[in-house]
């Protein structure tokens, strides 16, 4: 939640019109259906191309995506209406594709991997700690959002693509391929991984 998916969904016609788009609401309709049919497409890619590959993927592709959205709208906000003609279509194709990587990859691999890496004993009470979590970031980007977009506009969405990126970087040190794996062996090579990085990191 913390990437900004929310943020997205929730502000698209005013990030649209802040790059330049005229017809902000039929583009928000556009990454709204686009995002609940990714959903749905995603669910036979993670037993094809696991979990892991997938969560990497989808990160990789929206630090990428919050790069052409950002970049729009920099220079909308620099040159001011009309003077640069491809800051829309650049912001739509590029939060499309973030919809499209969030969807395939954090949107939905993580509630498969909550249920995947605790053991039936601890599953009830992890996985209940993990969408307080999950629910409590979203609740933070959305009451957060308009306040930093004001602060630091046009960088608003660098600042997310910083939070993907650390999200990618964690995801590529420590979270393991868990699909068709049983709890100890997943958990074995989390400790194992564990034990590769300095004590301060655990």
């Amino acid at each position: 939640q913390l990437s900004g998916i929310n943020a997205i969904l929730n502000y698209a016609p005013a990030i649209f019109k802040d790059a330049g788009e005229n017809n902000a609401d039929l583009a928000t309709m556009l990454v709204g259906a686009i995002n609940v049919i990714m959903t749905f497409i995603s669910v036979p890619l993670m037993d094809k191309l696991g979990r892991r590959t997938l969560m990497l993927a989808g990160l990789a592709l929206m630090v990428v995506s919050y790069v052409g959205v950002g970049v729009s709208q920099y220079y909308h906000h620099i040159a001011g209406e009309g003077e640069y003609h491809w800051t829309s279509p650049v912001a739509i194709l590029t939060l499309i594709t973030f919809v499209i990587s969030f969807a395939i990859g954090p949107g939905s691999i993580p509630w498969l991997i909550v249920g995947e890496i605790f053991t039936a004993e601890a599953r009830g009470k992890a996985s209940s700690v993990c969408v307080g979590v999950n629910w409590v970031c979203n609740l933070i980007v959305c009451f957060t959002y308009d306040k930093l977009n004001a602060a630091i506009q046009p960088y608003t969405f660098f600042f997310y693509m910083g939070i993907v990126a650390i999200s990618f970087i964690f995801t590529l040190l420590f979270v393991p391929e868990t699909r068709q794996k049983p709890v100890d062996q997943i958990n074995r090579e989390i400790s194992e991984q564990a034990l590769k990085c300095p004590p301060t990191v655990f």
